[in-house]
């Protein structure tokens, strides 16, 4: 079914659900996990390259080391090989590039649920990959607020 699949992995909450799936279908078809933090220099092109610049792209890498090692944990612990990468670029670019250059069969990436004003001014990175990728992308989104299906509520 599937050889290697890329999670991207921004370490927020976000991406919780869609690590886990990730996981899930990797160890499901023997796949190989590849997981990649990408720094995202648009932001810090406008600074000059000074102490702060150097600053905050070393606190974004040990940012990136840190959500890589959890993935890499939790896909451990359940049998699953997994590969991890710190990028720096456009993030989607980065992402769509990754794919191509590692044969990748799937990407599996969590959203958040942007709306309106907010969406269009930030913009979407898993929308840009959805859009722009030839390989076929699952979208998790991530945790909500509301109750599982499960979950029944508790009346006092």
């Amino acid at each position: 079914m599937y050889d290697k699949i890329l999670m991207p992995n921004d370490g927020s909450q976000k991406t919780k659900r869609a690590i886990n799936e990730a996981i899930k279908i990797a160890k499901l078809s023997g796949a190989e996990l590849h997981t990649v933090f990408v720094i995202d220099t648009a932001a810090l092109d406008s600074l000059p390259e000074t102490g702060f610049w150097n600053q905050t792209k070393d606190m974004l890498n040990k940012e990136g080391i840190e959500a890589n090692k959890k993935v890499k944990e939790k896909s451990k612990s359940h049998g699953v090989k997994c590969v991890s990468s710190i990028l720096s670029g456009k993030p989607h670019e980065k992402i769509i590039n990754y794919a191509d250059e590692n044969n990748i069969d799937l990407i599996v990436m969590g959203t958040s649920s942007k709306k309106g004003m907010e969406k269009f001014l930030l913009g979407s990175v898993a929308e840009k990959v959805l859009r722009s990728s030839e390989k076929p992308v699952l979208v998790v989104r991530g945790e909500s607020n509301k109750k599982s299906k499960g979950e029944k509520s508790k009346l006092k």
